[in-house]
Protein backbone atom coordinates (compact mmCIF):
# COMPACT_ATOMS: atom_id res chain seq x y z
CA UNK A 1 0.00 0.00 0.00
CA UNK A 2 1.25 3.49 -0.57
CA UNK A 3 1.20 4.65 2.73
CA UNK A 4 2.98 1.96 4.18
CA UNK A 5 5.83 2.73 1.22
CA UNK A 6 5.51 6.16 2.44
CA UNK A 7 6.20 5.30 6.06
CA UNK A 8 9.02 2.75 4.75
CA UNK A 9 10.89 5.50 2.77
CA UNK A 10 10.41 8.84 4.64
CA UNK A 11 8.91 8.11 8.50
CA UNK A 12 6.43 7.62 10.57
CA UNK A 13 5.22 11.03 10.41
CA UNK A 14 5.25 11.44 6.28
CA UNK A 15 2.49 8.49 6.61
CA UNK A 16 -0.08 11.63 7.68
CA UNK A 17 1.75 14.72 6.04
CA UNK A 18 1.65 13.64 2.65
CA UNK A 19 -1.87 12.42 2.14
CA UNK A 20 -2.95 15.26 4.78
CA UNK A 21 -1.05 17.46 1.97
CA UNK A 22 -2.90 16.73 -1.08
CA UNK A 23 -6.34 16.69 0.80
CA UNK A 24 -5.53 20.27 1.99
CA UNK A 25 -4.44 21.26 -1.78
CA UNK A 26 -7.54 19.80 -3.66
CA UNK A 27 -9.99 20.86 -0.98
CA UNK A 28 -8.13 24.53 -0.98
CA UNK A 29 -8.92 24.57 -4.77
CA UNK A 30 -12.71 23.00 -4.30
CA UNK A 31 -13.27 25.44 -1.07
CA UNK A 32 -12.60 28.78 -3.82
CA UNK A 33 -15.03 26.86 -6.40
CA UNK A 34 -17.93 26.18 -4.39
CA UNK A 35 -18.02 29.74 -2.77
CA UNK A 36 -19.78 30.59 -6.05
CA UNK A 37 -21.75 27.77 -6.53
CA UNK A 38 -23.20 26.26 -3.72
CA UNK A 39 -26.16 27.08 -2.25
CA UNK A 40 -27.56 24.41 0.89
CA UNK A 41 -25.37 21.92 -0.74
CA UNK A 42 -22.47 21.81 -3.33
CA UNK A 43 -24.23 22.85 -6.64
CA UNK A 44 -27.24 24.94 -5.08
CA UNK A 45 -29.95 23.29 -3.00
CA UNK A 46 -30.97 20.12 -4.69
CA UNK A 47 -28.53 17.00 -4.02
CA UNK A 48 -25.93 16.56 -6.91
CA UNK A 49 -23.27 14.01 -7.38
CA UNK A 50 -20.86 16.27 -5.64
CA UNK A 51 -22.33 15.77 -3.03
CA UNK A 52 -22.29 12.19 -2.86
CA UNK A 53 -18.20 12.30 -3.81
CA UNK A 54 -17.77 14.86 -1.16
CA UNK A 55 -19.01 13.19 1.61
CA UNK A 56 -16.17 9.79 1.57
CA UNK A 57 -13.58 12.93 1.25
CA UNK A 58 -14.51 14.68 4.43
CA UNK A 59 -14.68 10.92 6.04
CA UNK A 60 -10.93 10.55 4.98
CA UNK A 61 -9.50 13.67 5.76
CA UNK A 62 -10.89 13.40 9.26
CA UNK A 63 -8.84 10.22 8.87
CA UNK A 64 -5.69 12.39 8.23
CA UNK A 65 -5.96 15.49 11.17
CA UNK A 66 -7.14 17.60 8.25
CA UNK A 67 -8.72 20.91 9.81
CA UNK A 68 -12.07 21.50 8.35
CA UNK A 69 -11.95 24.45 9.81
CA UNK A 70 -10.09 26.00 7.03
CA UNK A 71 -12.86 24.77 4.38
CA UNK A 72 -16.12 26.34 5.63
CA UNK A 73 -18.23 26.02 3.11
CA UNK A 74 -16.65 21.97 2.65
CA UNK A 75 -17.50 21.98 5.89
CA UNK A 76 -21.28 23.62 6.13
CA UNK A 77 -22.19 20.98 2.90
CA UNK A 78 -21.19 18.08 4.98
CA UNK A 79 -22.73 19.03 8.43
CA UNK A 80 -25.68 19.64 5.55
CA UNK A 81 -25.46 16.34 4.31
CA UNK A 82 -24.80 14.30 7.86
CA UNK A 83 -28.37 15.39 8.89
CA UNK A 84 -29.96 13.63 5.73
CA UNK A 85 -31.11 9.96 6.68
CA UNK A 86 -29.41 8.75 3.17
CA UNK A 87 -26.30 9.40 4.42
CA UNK A 88 -26.53 8.62 7.65
CA UNK A 89 -27.30 5.49 6.75
CA UNK A 90 -24.19 5.07 4.46
CA UNK A 91 -21.67 6.03 7.34
CA UNK A 92 -19.05 3.44 7.53
CA UNK A 93 -19.52 2.50 10.82
CA UNK A 94 -23.19 1.18 9.96
CA UNK A 95 -22.72 -1.05 6.85
CA UNK A 96 -22.86 -4.80 7.72
CA UNK A 97 -19.03 -5.26 7.66
CA UNK A 98 -18.38 -2.87 9.96
CA UNK A 99 -15.91 -4.00 13.03
CA UNK A 100 -18.06 -3.47 15.95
Amino acid sequence: MLLNLIEEKLGAEERLAWPKHFIERGFTALEKLLKDFAGKYSVGDQLTLADIFLVPQVFGATRFNVDMSKFPTLNRINKELAELPEFQAALPARQPDAKA
